[in-house]
């Protein structure tokens, strides 16, 4: 293998139109890759932070790149301990979590081009564990409220989880789904009902938050497809201004009419004696999943699930910062035998690299938002791509 010869950044529009950044490792050999930064709006106060892309280009081509120059691009652990020990803070204050994980990323994309190796198969390799190979299942979000969109809703997504062998088969009904659900909305609400919020979700105007469900139910029975898949809702619950109590009798609703799958963060990031009893309470189904309380922090993710909290957790790497962390956050929520889904963010580039990690994890599950705009699209055709090449086995 080869060694780092430069690092690199530059400031690129997310899909909010909103500045991050794309870095760039150069090797010794000549070979280069690239991986840009997504950017979250509905944030957990733990998650590491990102400065402004401005400041963290400037951290990337001076002091990164001088402590990174020379060290192997395969040492993914010691590039990212070697970054670590340079910013010194808990929450990556110093460099930026956006400078620490574009360079993160990038090496272990330039590892994988050195090898010739597929990316997911590289990152199989620097995960280590033995895994079973299995597809993750879509999480299409294809309602969107909270605050990634104006539509007067309260709860942040609305969420259909095909149940199919093949993605090729689960994208297929995704965006069978999708186009139902968006003629049934424009026949209730009118044409506007159809734009589209930050994850590609439509924005009908509704303030009833259990509302959604029933036309998601409509569009499954519409297409005969209700044994086909199951809803789903992201509560992002430390931005709701409501009581414990009123959100419990919203997912008991829930629960009751819509058998739900899962509920992500349905209650505030503070609030973990309210997810055990609801935990509790619901047995299992629906799955209650951790996002803004475990922030891919395996140390927030023991805590959970020693609590009996959460049954479920979402990762999403900027929030920790580095590859090698975000590894760490997988294997703590599989050794407590935790559901495992891997997420996009609502501020997203191109970059399909969570698909390829989806794979390379054996993760249950990946969020993607809809099927449409490009920054997500991109991310559908990496997994149909990989599949191609590399057939999934069933769930």
């Amino acid at each position: 293998m080869s060694k780092i010869k430069a690092c690199q950044a530059r400031k690129i529009l997310d899909s909010r139109g909103d500045w991050t950044i794309e870095s760039e490792v150069t090797l010794e050999s000549g070979v280069s890759a690239s991986a840009s930064v997504p950017q979250g709006k509905s944030t957990g106060s733990r998650e590491a932070i990102s400065l402004p892309a401005a400041q963290a280009l400037i951290n990337v081509d001076t002091r990164i790149n001088e402590v990174l120059k020379g060290m192997e691009v395969r040492d993914q652990g010691g590039i990212d301990r070697k970054m670590l020990e340079l910013d010194a803070t808990h929450n990556k204050s110093n460099l930026g979590a956006n400078a620490i994980l574009s360079i993160s990323l990038a090496t272990a994309r330039a590892a994988a081009q050195e090898a010739g190796s597929p990316l997911w198969s590289h990152l199989r390799n620097l995960y280590g564990d033995k895994i079973d190979h299995k597809a993750p299942r879509l999480f299409a979000n294809c309602i969107n409220g909270g605050v990634h969109a104006g539509s007067g809703l309260e709860l942040q997504e609305y969420v259909v989880v095909p149940k199919f062998d093949t993605i090729r088969e689960s994208v297929d009904f995704v965006t069978e789904f999708y186009k139902k659900l968006g003629e049934i909305l424009a026949e209730a609400f009118g044409p506007t009902a159809t734009e589209v919020g930050d994850e590609g979700g439509f924005t009908p105007y509704m303030t009833d938050s259990i509302a959604p469900l029933q036309y998601m139910k409509q569009a499954l029975s519409e297409l005969g497809a209700e044994n086909k898949a199951e809803l789903g809702i992201d509560a992002a619950a430390s931005n709701i201004k409501r009581s414990s109590d009123e959100l419990n009798k919203w997912y008991r609703e829930m629960r009751d009419k819509y058998n739900l799958f899962y509920i992500e963060d349905p209650f505030g990031e503070n609030n973990m004696d309210d997810f055990v009893t609801l935990a509790r309470e619901c047995g299992g189904r629906p799955m209650i999943i951790g996002d803004d309380l475990t922030t891919t922090d395996s140390r927030e993710i023991e805590k959970a699930a020693l609590a009996d909290a959460i049954n479920g957790v979402v990762i999403k790497y900027n929030q920790i910062g580095t590859l090698t962390e975000t590894f760490e956050a997988i294997r703590t929520a599989k050794k407590h035998k935790l559901f495992l889904i891997v997420s996009h963010r609502s501020g997203e580039t191109d970059d399909a690299f969570i698909a390829d990690l989806a794979w390379a994890v054996a993760a249950d599950g990946i969020k993607l938002g809809a099927p449409t705009r490009g920054e997500r699209v991109a991310k559908y055709n990496r997994l149909l791509e990989i599949e191609e090449n590399r057939p999934f086995t069933k769930f």
